[in-house]
């Protein structure tokens, strides 16, 4: 067989033919699929059939390398003592980097990481594109990385081995020389890109007399089709459903879906496949349950929880500054270490109880403190395994040495696991199994490190060990053959398929854009025609991919998004001579959709149930909760009668269920709390100020009152934290609380016309509306010279919209409950917000008449008045309109109303309960239902 050019490729075998060969692969997961693939296909008891030898390529060649060593054909003192593995090959040139940039005051900056892995592709394109470069005209980053190359290498034959690349050029030079046995037939699988390397082995396979071929796809008829959708999200879901159809019409066909970002788009795409196919996998107990589907890769190993757990606990355990308070609650919910099912009641509460008493930031043994304070409350939250555990995890650190070797890291590391009882007490499944196996694993090779790291601090040891997990992908071993593969676009099927949806073909996307390597010139690697130097390399990449997918199944669908975002996208030229197919029903955008279906805001029941009988559906209504009993307690302030009105779910979840939103955790005060401490001042002024000392107070002794007031509010307010602030942050919060007050005193309270007393501040009532007790405390009533009330509610933040005041849907009905319920005997004379602010601080709300309160306009004052002169003739009225709906708002509480319903989804900003709406889930059965709308058309068309 003659040579072939560089442009040449190998011709093609048929699978059929494969008997006797040795058919080398690109990836070993292709070698897996492709071995099994061919048993299944070709191998029974009654059909003799030689199996082909099937390896990955770099694992061939590794064996016919041990095979001339053993067999004396290489001498052992002329072999290299072996090849680094990554991570070997990258801690060496981390090291060559920061030898070579000592003197750089700026080191510590340097992402060494990246430099490192930057010079292993330069490093790789030099060897085996066989590129020289012409140091005199050459840039300075390629001279920084020329050095760093020379120190490289210094250390490679300081250790006796070769980074990958070199050990293939090796190996290719000791086939060249005859010394390598050679089968008569060799089949190459899933090689797209023929790189420089192969290239000379093929030539030399060649030369030798052995037969090359390269793998042939099926022959079969294929339909070819481009579809355009809307936006990513929709593409995935027409190719999970394409998918569906598909297997309801044939059970047995075998699918393949290509994702171009297989990474990022992985989590989506695999709920939707669980949606479609594996509903009852949201279950935990069905978690593992085999799945129709498998994607080619697994995941990085740091990202399967069981092993995520262990470098969580090790990280925080060296970690010696301050630590984000959410890491710690992920720490408390996480199932992997201590008792955390028989104290997982103990440690919710906890979590909710750090998130209130501690800041943000916060050290691993103010955790530990909280915990022991916890134990000695009068209501205890009791933990002691956690409390044990915990205090492991903070005492036995401190007892490490400062640096030694990874391999007395990954034992100290492994004792300290096991002293928080790592992985859990509950029995592991066979994912974490082996997950657990795979960690032991990477301990092992971080262990191996010791020649290449030397002694290492425990913070290094565990970010080698986190590298180390980023590097390992992991998939669980399943014994089910699944019928849809999700694969990236330079993936390779082991097996012949019956339909194939390639999606994400956008131009920005394919064929990808040229990307250079920063540390030789642009124009050497163009030259050169190494990976990525130019669109021209790109697209021949692209094209001979492209090929691939066509002819390999016999349905092969394109399809690309028209816009991501605001952004407007465009197919890849690739794609432009397929002709364009409708898409598939049920695909439409969430706008698309609520437009044919009118709001979502209106539904016809709260959670609608969907039972699905060809495309007839049956709505089953579950909008009714159980009415409050005889007795029965519900709390809630104005609040449950504010989110009652807004939306009847939000009041039944969260008042009557007492479901919750933790707090989040903050540094400083938070909004409502610098509220709640201006509340505090103003009522500690107003009790220490009657109406003759309020007219008598000059501006510097209101100041100085004022001052006095706040820092013991400060005082008080800070007594109640495990982690009190600082005595400078009090001090700065008592001056912007008499800083806030004393503006708000003088610009506005001084300016009111009327004579005015304080008469109710910070006072308790519990009206009775329908059986229904709610409890309120009403912040300030002034009493004017001629009796009436003025009914204040202090705001700090944005002003609640008091135009609902004279609809049926009071969604602030705190003050027109106060007015309305507790002081019905009282002659009101204004109802207002203290908008107190440093900036447009005054009176907002309604009053009788507009000389009451500066800036209040009086109830039917104006062109477009807040309260209709027709419907509302006097504050008679006014209130006996907010006794009407409030008495209304109630007796739907008492019947049980929870329906999810609402007039506007802004309203919802605040709900503490907004997942358990569930609203995504309706809007994806309202999609659903236009699914079928128009299938049922399109059948009747």
């Amino acid at each position: 067989m003659t040579l072939m050019s560089n442009n040449t490729h190998p011709p093609t075998l048929a699978a059929e033919a494969l008997a006797g060969s040795t058919v080398l692969c690109a990836s070993a997961r292709l070698a897996h699929g492709l071995r099994q693939s061919l048993i299944a296909r070709f191998a029974g008891p009654e059909t003799p059939w030689q199996p082909p030898q099937i390896h990955p390529l770099q694992d061939w060649l590794l064996q016919l390398t041990e095979q001339a060593i053993l067999s004396g054909q290489i001498a052992v003192e002329d072999a290299p003592a072996g090849m680094l593995s990554q991570t070997q090959e990258a801690l060496l040139w981390e090291q060559a980097i920061q030898h070579c940039m000592r003197q750089f005051p700026q080191l510590a900056l340097l992402n060494t990481q990246g430099l490192a892995s930057a010079a292993m592709e330069a490093n790789r394109y030099l060897i085996e594109w066989d590129i020289s470069l012409d140091m005199t005209a050459a840039s300075e980053e390629t001279r920084q990385f020329m050095r760093w190359r020379q120190q490289f290498q210094t250390l490679c034959r300081e250790s006796g081995q070769l980074e990958a690349v070199r050990y293939q050029a090796w190996q290719l030079s000791l086939l060249q020389q005859g010394r390598l046995s050679l089968p008569p037939q060799i089949v190459l699988a899933g090689f797209d890109r023929i790189q420089p390397h192969l290239q000379r082995l093929i030539h030399q396979l060649q030369a030798r007399g052995t037969a090359v071929y390269r793998l042939a796809n099926e022959t079969v008829a294929h339909t070819l089709s481009r579809q355009a959708y809307a936006d990513n999200h929709a593409e995935m879901r027409a190719a999970v459903h394409w998918a569906q159809q598909w297997l309801q019409r044939v059970p047995s066909a075998k699918l393949a879906i290509v994702v171009p970002e297989l990474d990022t788009q992985r989590d989506t795409l695999a709920q939707l496949l669980d949606d479609t196919f594996h509903p009852q996998s949201l279950h935990p107990a069905h978690s593992e349950m085999p799945r129709c589907y498998e994607f080619s890769l697994g995941l990085p190993l740091h990202r399967w929880p069981v092993v995520n757990s262990a470098l969580t606990l090790l990280q925080l355990a060296t970690h010696t500054g301050p630590i984000a308070q959410p890491n710690l609650s992920r720490l408390l919910g996480d199932v992997y270490w201590s008792q955390a099912l028989t104290e997982a009641d103990a440690r919710a509460a906890l979590d909710a109880e750090m998130r209130r008493m501690l800041s943000l930031q916060i050290q691993l043994n103010s955790l530990l403190k909280l915990v022991v304070r916890q134990q000695q409350e009068d209501a205890p939250i009791i933990s002691p395994a956690l409390l044990a555990d915990l205090s492991m995890l903070v005492t036995l650190p401190r007892q490490w040495p400062s640096k030694q070797a990874p391999s007395a890291w990954a034992e100290r590391f492994a004792s300290l696991l096991e002293a928080t009882h790592w992985p859990g007490e509950r029995s592991l499944s066979s994912h974490e199994y082996q997950c657990q196996q795979a960690w032991q694993q990477v301990l092992t090779t971080l262990a191996s490190l010791d020649p290449w790291c030397g002694h290492i601090s425990a913070a290094s040891a565990v970010q080698r060990l986190r590298q180390l997990c980023q590097a390992h992908i992991f998939q669980p071993q399943t014994v089910v053959s699944p019928s849809i593969t999700v694969m990236g676009l330079l993936e390779a099927s082991a097996q012949p398929l019956d339909g194939l949806w390639v999606m994400g073909m956008n131009d920005h996307l394919w064929p990808p854009l040229a990307r250079t390597n920063a540390l030789i010139p642009a124009d050497v690697q163009r030259s050169a025609e190494t990976p990525n130097a130019s669109s021209g390399v790109q697209l021949a990449f692209a094209q001979a991919i492209d090929a691939r997918l066509r002819s390999a199944a016999g349905e092969v669908i394109f399809s690309y998004a028209r816009m991501e975002g605001d952004r407007q996208l465009r197919m890849s030229p690739l794609i432009a001579e397929l002709p364009e197919t409708a898409a598939l029903p049920g695909v439409a955008t969430l706008a698309e959709t609520l437009a044919n279906q009118g709001p979502l805001s209106q539904p016809q029941s709260a959670h609608p149930t969907v039972a699905v009988h060809s495309t007839a559906w049956q709505w089953l209504d579950d909008h009714q909760a159980p009415q409050v009993a005889e007795g029965e307690h519900i709390s809630g302030g104005t609040g449950l009668l504010k989110a009652q009105t807004i939306c009847p779910a939000w009041a039944f979840y969260q008042y009557r269920l007492k479901a919750y939103a933790l707090k989040q955790p903050h540094n400083g005060l938070d909004a409502m709390q610098r509220g709640d401490l201006l509340h505090h001042l103003l009522a500690a002024f107003w009790r220490q100020v009657d109406r003759d000392t309020w007219a008598q107070l000059t501006p510097n002794n209101l100041q100085a009152t004022l001052a006095s007031l706040a820092a013991n509010t400060m005082t008080q307010f800070n007594q109640q934290f495990a982690q009190p602030f600082s005595p400078v942050f009090c001090q700065l919060e008592a001056e912007r609380l008499t800083k806030l007050a004393l503006t708000w005193l003088i610009e506005v309270e001084r300016q009111r016309e009327q004579p005015f007393s304080v008469s109710l501040i910070e006072q308790s009532f519990t009206p009775l509306i329908e059986g229904i007790q709610i409890k309120l405390i009403i912040d300030r009533v002034d009493t004017l010279a001629d009796g009436r009330r003025v009914v204040i509610d202090y705001k700090t933040g944005s002003v609640p919209d008091y135009k609902n005041w004279a609809t049926t849907q009071l969604t602030e009905p705190q003050l027109p409950l106060y007015a309305a319920f507790v002081l019905q005997d009282a002659e009101i004379a204004a109802v207002c917000f203290a908008h107190v602010r440093l900036t447009d601080a005054g009176f907002v709300g309604i009053a009788a008449d507009a000389e009451v309160l500066p800036g209040v306009k009086a109830f039917n004052q104006g062109t477009n008045p807040v309260f209709n002169p027709a419907e509302f003739a006097d504050w008679a009225d006014i209130r006996r309109h907010w006794q009407q709906q409030l008495t209304r708002t109630a007796l739907a509480l008492k019947a049980g109303d929870a329906a999810v319903v609402f007039d506007d989804e802004t309203a919802l900003t605040y709900c503490d309960v907004l997942p358990l709406l569930r609203l995504p889930e309706r809007q994806l059965q309202f999609e659903y239902m236009n699914t079928c709308k128009i299938s049922a058309n399109q059948t009747k068309t």
